[in-house]
């Protein structure tokens, strides 16, 4: 009876441990689709950057998160990938500005990515110093191939016009 009982347990933890198996199977993605995801972000990237509230003309993109993915399907968007080393070792002397992946994960059946610009380095005669804004994108697999859009963005940055009830004599 005892082995009967024993038996038994081990199937059930068996069963549990294949069945959670099975449930994170398709979370996982693999690096030809997280390469098509990332270049969905990056489209709309471009035209999020070309947007009025957040203008920006960052074309270097950090290789850290993304060593998976070739130059060249960066290029053909307009992008450069850059070593992370490399971006390390030019803030120590001037400014520079990229996009960092942060996150790549999959949630509900989409990826989500957030993506950071960042403006960091030590200009002429000033201190050090690194600014960075966050953007959360999803993207999905359609049958055209994957396609983002931007669910999240950092609130606007605070603008200094003074009040026109303060321009009055």
């Amino acid at each position: 009876m005892a082995k009967l009982l024993s038996a038994f347990s081990i199937l059930l933890v068996a069963g549990i441990v294949v069945a959670r198996g099975q449930q994170t199977a398709p979370d996982i993605l693999s690096d030809a689709a997280k390469a098509a995801i990332v270049e969905s972000v990056l489209e709309l990237e471009l035209r999020t950057q070309a947007s009025v509230p957040d203008f920006a003309n960052i074309r270097k993109v950090s290789s850290d998160n993304i060593e998976f993915i070739e130059p060249s399907r960066l290029s053909k968007h307009a992008f450069t990938l850059v070593a992370a080393s490399q971006l390390r070792e030019s803030r120590k002397d001037r400014v520079v500005e990229y996009l960092l992946f942060r996150k790549l994960f999959v949630r509900d059946g989409a990826a989500v990515v957030i993506l950071s610009r960042i403006t960091e380095g030590r200009p002429c005669f000033g201190a050090a110093f690194s600014h960075e804004r966050s953007y959360t994108y999803e993207s999905r697999r359609t049958a055209g191939g994957w396609v983002a859009q931007l669910i999240g963005k950092p609130a606007p940055l605070i603008s200094f016009a003074p009040k026109r009830s303060a321009m009055r004599p």
